[in-house]
């Protein structure tokens, strides 16, 4: 591919290609019935949808080769304009000229698709019902966590217990986006339970429940870097699709502050 490769523009879903709807960065992070705008070229894609874990209504999400998504960004942005709320881009496309400052969040998404085999520790996960319990954990263990307890999208928490009784130590979210597909958040696990594999039993205690609900596939995605993280989930059969970086656009704040004034 080089500079001058056309660019096609959809407005429908029916229209995307099959390996763009089955792309796991689609798959978690489209709304079914909300598309303003898809663009395709050879070894990339672009889609705004919007952002089902912060709610804004219009979020750019760019896939391909860092020179690919860099003329897909550029398209996709001069049909959005001020509509667009935030950008996810491939890690390695220079942002600069659309965010001129601020640490975009870097992040790694990883599909699986099959069940993982039974992990050590597994059998102490079990599901848990105490929301106070979990939020309490969480904002101990892991404050920067996805999702919190009561959030909309969670089906199911599942963690491991102090057998002494002394509370919480790993928990983990099982959550279905907008579109269906399942996506694991919020796995933590207490600092002093580190290195007993408890945050691996947790993740395929979750994992395997995907399966068994029907689900082909289960995904998941982690802050980079995170290699300790990222080698338990190759272990349990999860590998990366996307290296990416977010960051929402200062425009709106800016726009949100003329009218303010």
């Amino acid at each position: 591919m080089n500079g001058t490769a056309a660019v096609a523009r959809f407005d429908s879903y029916a229209h995307l290609p099959a390996e763009v709807l089955d792309d796991a960065l689609v798959r978690i992070e489209a709304d079914p019935d909300v598309l303003h705008g898809a663009w395709i070229t050879e070894g990339g894609y672009a889609l705004a949808s919007t952002d089902g874990y912060g709610g804004d209504p219009c979020w750019l999400h760019v896939a391909g080769r860092p020179e690919v998504a860099a003329a897909l960004l550029e398209a996709a942005i001069a049909h959005l304009g001020e509509a667009c709320c935030g950008l996810t881009v491939p890690r390695g496309v220079d942002l600069a000229r659309w965010i001129p400052d601020g640490e975009p969040g870097e992040w790694d998404l990883m599909r699986c698709d099959r069940a993982p085999a039974a992990q050590p520790g597994e059998d102490r996960v079990a599901a848990l019902t105490d929301l106070a319990a979990v939020q309490a954990f969480l904002d101990r263990v892991n404050p920067h966590h996805s999702v919190r307890a009561d959030h909309r999208e969670v089906e199911r928490w599942m963690g491991v217990a102090d057998e002494a009784g002394g509370g919480l130590l790993a928990v983990g979210a099982f959550t279905r986006r907008v579109s269906g597909t399942a996506y694991l958040a919020s796995i933590a696990t207490d600092e002093q339970a580190r290195g007993q594999g408890l945050g691996g039993a947790v993740t395929a205690a979750l994992t395997r429940h995907a399966f068994a609900s029907g689900d082909g596939l289960c995904t998941l995605a982690h802050y980079h870097p995170n290699d300790p993280a990222r080698r338990v989930y190759q272990r349990l059969g999860y590998r990366t699709t996307h290296q990416n970086r977010s960051h929402a656009l200062p425009r709106q704040a800016a726009a949100e502050d003329r009218t303010d004034a």
